[in-house]
């Protein structure tokens, strides 16, 4: 039986390299509402940093903690 990813499983997954990533490589990999998944992330004590690169455009990383 296939398992399906939780949203916020494929975002920990791409940000655990603790690597940046763009916006947009979150919506093309996890939700086009990826700032929920971030919010929840969160909530759930995991640190997700968040950085302006341009005009509307962010990035994000996952800190160890």
């Amino acid at each position: 039986m296939l398992v399906k990813s939780t949203n916020l499983e494929k975002l920990i997954v791409l940000l655990k390299d603790g690597k940046w990533h763009s916006s947009d490589e979150l919506a093309a990999n996890v939700s086009f509402r990826f700032g929920h998944t971030v919010f929840e992330a969160r909530k759930k004590g995991y640190f997700v940093e968040k950085r302006q690169i341009a005009h509307n455009q962010f990035q994000y990383r996952l800190l160890a903690g």
